[in-house]
């Protein structure tokens, strides 16, 4: 046997257990979508309600960030959500909600156009995926 097929056949010798072990590459986490549905006017404009659908992998952690703000006259309602809304992905579209107070040191927000920054992390494990929009909104009543 010539000297370059016993080293090619050396090399695949000691090559092939070594990817049994290995095993296949997991599959990588898919990037989760987030689709703001509608904001709603809540208790006079001392709150928002924002709808959205979001979609990430079956199992996943999923979360929700978003910030919200709107010019009302010369001054500037604002709300954020204090607790994250959180839920378990399904891997399926899954409409959920999401309460907003609005802040106290700010204005009470009104129908209207408003600046929606939002962003869902969806963690399968240890490796998050994310995705963000930042949009200009319609507040509905």
């Amino acid at each position: 046997m010539p000297r370059t097929r016993r080293l090619t056949a050396m090399a695949l010798a000691l090559a092939l257990p070594m990817l049994v072990l290995v095993g296949a590459a997991p599959a990588a986490a898919a990037t989760p979508t987030l689709q703001i549905t509608s904001v709603t006017l809540v208790a006079k404009g001392a709150g928002l309600r924002l709808d959205y659908v979001v979609t990430c992998d079956e199992g996943a952690y999923g979360e929700v960030r978003a910030r919200i703000t709107q010019a009302v006259g010369n001054r500037i309602a604002y709300a954020s959500e204090g607790q994250y809304p959180s839920w378990t992905c399904t891997g399926q579209t899954q409409p959920l909600s999401a309460f907003f107070q609005a802040d106290v040191a700010g204005v009470p927000f009104r129908t209207g156009e408003a600046l929606l920054l939002a962003s869902i992390s969806a963690c399968p494990g240890a490796n998050c995926e994310f995705a963000q929009t930042e949009q200009v909104v319609r507040i509905v009543r």
